[in-house]
């Protein structure tokens, strides 16, 4: 008999004998939750990434904010990769809400332009991919950003930490090269 929340030989939680929930196993797939209003855009991004399973799956999708907030109620998401405009909605204005679902947020948008970016960022997205980037680039980035949302809060803030120090420096880099 093993004890209670034990880990297996192959580094697997197993159920715990308190209460009824079982606890994360490492080798489940990462819970992707696709949002944007284009139907074409949520099939390829399904395919994609469904395609990529056991490490990642589909768990839903949305085409506009209240179909967004259901998910989150009631699915089980890790990463939700969201499109800047649903429709007539900013979905940046929604970005609170969707973290406080536990989910982290990677934002997948058309725009190149940096105050969209800055202001997906500073609203608390824990990333950002332009739709022309090659698909291993949003791979990338769903598996990094769930690795961010496992990861302890002490090593999060200190990751927010260094990636704001190094955005710092190459907005100072690039402020330096364009007054010349």
């Amino acid at each position: 008999m093993r004890p209670r929340g034990a880990i297996d030989i192959l580094g697997t939680m197993i159920r715990s004998d308190e209460g009824s929930s079982i606890m994360p196993k490492r080798d489940e797939p990462i819970r992707v939750l696709l949002v944007d209003d284009h139907e074409h855009v949520l099939w390829g991004l399904t395919k994609l990434i469904d395609g990529e399973h056991p490490r990642m799956m589909v768990a839903g999708t949305a085409k506009c904010i209240p179909e967004l907030r259901a998910a989150i109620n009631q699915l089980k998401i890790d990463v939700v990769v969201l499109d800047v405009y649903l429709g007539d909605d900013d979905s940046l204005d929604y970005l609170q809400e969707v973290q406080a679902s536990g989910a982290e947020v990677l934002v997948l948008t058309g725009s190149p332009g940096p105050d969209t970016h800055r202001r997906a960022l500073d609203g608390g997205a824990s990333g950002v991919v332009l739709k022309e980037e090659p698909a291993e680039v949003l791979l990338r980035e769903i598996e990094r950003v769930h690795k961010r949302r496992q990861a302890p809060r002490d090593d999060r803030a200190r990751e927010q930490d260094c990636q704001s120090a190094v955005e710092a420096r190459i907005a100072g880099f690039l402020a330096s090269t364009t007054r010349r």
